[in-house]
This record gives C-alpha cells, structure tokens and sequence, in this order.
C-alpha cells in the first residue's frame, strides 16, 4: 500500500515538472501583422549597431510585432497564432494579400517606380497602412519626414491628401475609447501628431504617428523602459486600428 502510494505521489510530481504547453492554438487565423519591406536611404551614421541587417524599415522587427499578436490575441476577439506576423516587400504582388500594412521609419523612404506603383494600387484596392516611428528632422538633422511620407503618397495618389486628425476621429474610437492623443514619445522632447487619409467615402486608409513610435513601446513594454501609462495608451491605440482597418 505505501509502495502504491508513493508511485502515485512521483508519478504526480512528474506531471507538474512536465514542460509548460501553451494553450493557444488556433487553425485558422484571421490576421497576420504584415511589415513592409522597402527602398530606404542610408542609415548607418545615425544608427550604426544596426548595421548591416537592421534597415530603418525593419527597426523593432520582431520584438514589436510578436508582442503585438501577442497582445492582440489576449485582449480581442482576432483569431492569430504567435506567429501571425511576416516580412512582404512592397514591390512584390504578395503585398495585395494583406489589409493592413505596417511601415516603420517612412521618413527613410527612397521608393522606385515599382513600389510606388504598388503603393498607390493596394490603397485603391481598399488596404490599410500603419506609418510609424518617424519625426521631426531637428532629431536626426535630416528632412521633415512627415514631408518625405507626403511626397511619395502624393507620387503614388496624386488626388488625395493627408490631413491632420484630432482624438474625436472614429479610428481612435473603434475597440477602445481613446480619451487624449497627449503621448510622451519614446524619443526626443517632441508632441506627437496623427495624420490620416481616406478614400473617397471617407473611409481612412493611412494612419501615421509622426512624432511617435508606438512599435517602440510595443517593444520595449515587457522590459519597463517606458511609462506605463503610455505604453498602455499605445496598445490601445493600435488595437483600434487594427480593428478600424478590419471592420470599415
């Protein structure tokens, strides 16, 4: 009997040192978090740890966007995967597959003909782009880079213009209500601005977070660097993108 019992009690504590098996699984994800791969000028000087594989369009790549799916899939209905995330190249025709496109550091864009082409055609085709991580040129001594942005969308849209938008836009109202836009950026005494532009409907296809990098405080949130409150906010903030881009 005391043998019987002690193999019941190891075979006990050998279930409980078992590895930890996660419980998310989902066979049919609805959302991948796909990140624009593009044509970016020189970097190096201004961030020479990253180099050689680091381009300004892949900063915070992957740490930003696991902790997005992530997050994503504890606070929403969205069905994803932990690895609902990927890399498409802006010149490519896989770029149409995805409704939401995330460019980071657009304020470093040097597009060809080709990327422009397809930038223009996937936001007449209805998609949505997340620009971030981008700023003023007092923090770099480079260009505006809100102006960089404006300049290849007006190459790639002639007809349509980004228009400065305030906290009572719905996007900032779609899954969570998003009381102030007043963020203390990652970087740099700056005041963020949100720009957008929509269709012809007004449906808005383009958010950009000038002066701000939400993937920063995606990234750097497990980790403490930033103000809680902010960090918070910034999840906030991109979920309701997110959800604006799948719903309108």
């Amino acid at each position: 009997m005391v043998v019987k019992r002690l193999m019941m009690l190891l075979a006990f504590l050998g279930i409980l040192v078992q590895p930890a098996i996660s419980d998310w699984f989902e066979p049919a994800p609805e959302f991948v978090f796909a990140r624009l791969a593009c044509s970016n000028r020189e970097s190096w000087m201004y961030w020479p740890q990253y180099w050689p594989d680091m381009p300004p369009w892949k900063h915070d790549f992957p740490a930003s966007d696991e902790f997005f799916i992530g997050i994503l899939h504890e606070l929403t209905g969205v069905r994803v995967t932990p690895d609902s995330y990927k890399i498409v190249r802006l010149d490519s025709p896989d770029v149409f597959k995805y409704p939401f496109l995330y460019l980071s550091e657009p304020g470093f864009l040097t597009l060809n003909e080709k990327e422009i082409a397809n930038l223009g055609e996937y936001i007449r085709r209805g998609g949505f782009i997340m620009a971030d991580d981008f700023r003023t040129g007092a923090y770099l001594g480079g260009p505006n880079e809100l102006e960089v942005l404006r300049y290849y969308l007006k190459r790639a849209l002639p007809e349509r213009d980004l228009v400065r938008l305030d906290v009572t836009h719905p996007i900032f109202h779609t899954f969570y209500d998003i009381d102030t836009l007043n963020l203390t950026p990652p970087y740099g005494a700056f005041v963020p601005e949100f720009w957008g532009m929509s269709d012809e409907h007004g449906r808005l296809q383009i958010i950009a977070n000038y002066n701000n990098d939400l993937g920063d405080f995606w990234k750097y949130l497990d980790q403490g660097d930033k103000p809680l409150k902010d960090s918070a906010r910034s999840i906030r903030i991109g979920i309701d993108y997110l959800i604006y881009a799948m719903s309108h």
